[in-house]
């Protein structure tokens, strides 16, 4: 079983992956969430967590479904638990 802090980098990373795909400014993300750019980066870090609120709106930002993310999520949670450990 991963640790929650596996969970919150590996939806870290799969935000820096969607930015980079989309070529999405950061500053527009944090917009679309309601937060400051810096707390984008710190979720992309894995070191502030992404609210159940933001995640909604991230998959609305990014136009992807919720098992288009997940699925992501899940691909990047053996790096993200090498990562922590």
């Amino acid at each position: 079983m991963y640790k929650q802090a596996a969970y919150n980098l590996a939806i870290g990373l799969t935000l820096e992956q969607l930015h980079a795909e989309q070529r999405l400014p950061r500053e527009k993300i944090a917009d679309a969430l309601e937060i400051s750019e810096l707390a984008v980066t710190r979720i992309e870090h894995g070191s502030e967590p992404l609210s159940a609120g933001s995640l909604v709106l991230l998959l609305d930002v990014f136009a992807i479904s919720w098992d288009d993310f997940i699925a992501r999520v899940k691909a990047n949670l053996p790096e993200a638990q090498k990562r922590i450990t």
